[in-house]
């Protein structure tokens, strides 16, 4: 009797291998009570889980229906994939480009630095001077504002001859006038023909011309500036002969002893103050022009950097991740392809987490630990991964 008690008690129960949805890890606790955590039974359930016979009561298969979704699912996915990666390569390409640009200007930079440091007299002629700018920024200011009133006052009294009033003041043994108007002066040269205020603007042009033919590569650059330079006094000295004449008109109407022009200061004076000013504003405009491109080349290779690296900010971006789009492709394929399908992962850790429950108990803790340890060989063994996985269904011989 004793004998046929211990042979029942030393066998072990069988697994049945038949499909089953259950709640795996009250499951697990129950058949790990039944046989008291025996490792041994708890591989063959893990067998049957990898088998598909053993499933959580929450699995649900798929139909042919849903079948032929997730394969347009899938070809969709394909196209997107496709499209993203050529989409990624040109901008991983244009990348490139803009690093290489980068370094190109920041070496650039780096030599323009270097070639100045090693060179003081270079230093001083290539490197932009704030003080210097700002003198001669201040002196062209207000030459002009000079150059300004000048030319209205020129133009008005050469074009414009107020016979009665030099008359007036010749009678009243006052001078004919300076060149230079007053505030009262101005308003009626204005107020007489409000042309005169665009004349100065002539001259100006004249300086400003004067820049742009001393930046000219051509090989007869001199001969333009030259008769530039001639023409503008020309015209300064018509202006000149031309109030000259009109002021010695007025004393012969007077009566008075006239002088010619080669001998009268005041031509001079009006010739001087109109030329050479117009002269030294025009070396002065080149001068401040040229001390601004100075501070343009560096400040504009760093604006050049600061924009291309915004690029490549922009350009990263855009570069989408290809890997979830990957994932979601190999999971629908899985989805499609398998007979049945599951969370393998997810359904040994319920089933294992019910089993070792049971071998709680400290006299069972070496019986835990070997479930355990079986429970990592095998998702080792069959490379288990978490996530939506084939499952396919044991075949019946």
């Amino acid at each position: 009797m004793e004998n046929n008690s211990k042979s029942v008690k030393d066998e072990k129960p069988k697994v049945t291998y038949s499909a089953e949805r259950t709640n795996l890890q009250e499951f697990g606790y129950s058949k790990s009570g039944s046989v008291q955590g025996d490792p041994d039974v708890y591989a063959s359930y893990l067998e049957r889980i990898l088998n598909g016979d053993l499933v959580d009561e929450q699995y649900k298969g798929l139909s042919e229906t849903e079948r032929k979704e997730k394969r347009e699912k899938i070809k969709d996915l394909e196209k997107t994939l496709d499209d993203t990666k050529k989409n990624n390569a040109k901008f991983e390409a244009d990348i490139k480009v803009k690093d290489k640009a980068v370094e190109e200007y920041r070496e650039e930079l780096l030599q323009i630095r270097k070639k100045r440091a090693e060179n003081e007299e270079e230093l001083e002629r290539e490197s932009f001077s704030t003080l210097k700018f700002s003198i001669v920024l201040f002196v062209l200011v207000f030459l002009t504002a000079y150059l300004f009133f000048f030319y209205i006052s020129a133009a008005y009294k050469a074009l414009y001859v107020d016979f009665e009033g030099i008359a007036s003041r010749l009678a009243d043994g006052l001078s004919t006038g300076s060149i230079m108007p007053g505030p009262a002066e101005l308003a009626e040269a204005l107020r007489y023909n409000y042309l005169l205020f665009f004349v100065p603007f002539v001259f100006y042009a004249f300086g400003l011309a004067f820049h742009v033919l001393l930046d000219l590569k051509h090989k007869a650059k001199i001969v333009f500036v030259s008769l530039l330079i001639t023409v503008t006094f020309i015209v300064d000295l018509l202006l000149a002969l031309i109030i000259h004449n009109n002021t010695e008109s007025a004393k012969e109407l007077m009566g008075l002893a006239s002088l010619k022009w080669s001998h009268n200061p005041t031509f001079y004076i009006i010739l001087c103050l109109g030329f050479l000013a117009y002269i030294l504003w025009s070396i002065l405009l080149d001068f401040l022009i040229r001390e601004w491109r100075k501070r343009q080349v560096t400040l504009n290779l760093k604006r050049i950097i600061k924009h291309l690296r915004k690029d490549i900010k922009i350009l990263q971006e855009k570069i989408m991740p290809i890997e979830l789009i990957i994932t979601e492709i190999d999971i629908l394929k899985d989805e499609v392809n398998t007979y049945v399908q599951g969370n393998l992962k997810g359904f040994i850790d319920q089933f294992t987490t019910g089993w070792i429950s049971y071998l709680t108990p400290d006299n069972l803790k070496n019986v835990k630990t070997k479930c355990l340890n079986i429970r990592d060989e095998f998702v080792e063994k069959h490379k288990i991964q978490p996530g939506i996985v084939k499952v396919i269904k044991a075949k019946r011989k």
